[in-house]
């Protein structure tokens, strides 16, 4: 059992670390990082007791963090701010509110959020102080904070 906890965590890490650098780069995470993710906590899951519990809590948190997210997206798209949330960032952090549960997974979505405007904001100080002719990329890539948040979650106490 212990073997595939470590099987699982290396997959989570890698799968998130793909998805954060091909966000900072491309400005998308691609659907393999995401099912990555997903199977990654399907590893850990099946590998215990209670089971059917964890299921249903993982699968109430993804279900709350996706509702959430495609209302955030739909909501920014209607008030004309290009195409809103990425589907990327959607998709990424319904299967991390897998790992999260519902209410962690909201805290999730805070987090990420959060950390990411926050980094978004100093990367875009410094562009101006460095680079202040430099052409900046759209919208905000949620990413790697997405990955950081996770990560914070599933190793913290």
């Amino acid at each position: 059992m212990e073997l595939i906890r470590c099987g699982a965590a290396a997959l989570l890490g890698a799968a998130l670390a793909v998805a954060a650098l091909s966000d900072l780069a491309w400005r998308i995470i691609p659907n393999g990082c995401v099912a990555s993710v997903a199977l990654s906590w399907l590893l850990v899951c099946g590998s215990g007791e209670k089971v059917a519990e964890r299921l249903a809590e993982g699968v109430a948190g993804a279900l709350a963090v996706l509702l959430l997210m495609l209302a955030a997206a739909r909501l920014g798209v209607a008030l004309g701010r290009g195409t809103g949330v990425g589907g990327g960032d959607v998709k990424l952090l319904a299967a991390s509110a897998l790992w999260a549960g519902p209410v962690w997974g909201l805290a999730l979505v805070g987090a990420s959020c959060v950390v990411g405007l926050c980094a978004h904001g100093v990367a875009r100080l410094a562009r101006r102080a460095f680079r202040p002719d430099a052409v900046v990329a759209g919208g905000i890539p949620l990413g790697p904070s997405i990955a950081a948040c996770l990560l914070v979650f599933v190793l913290g106490p």
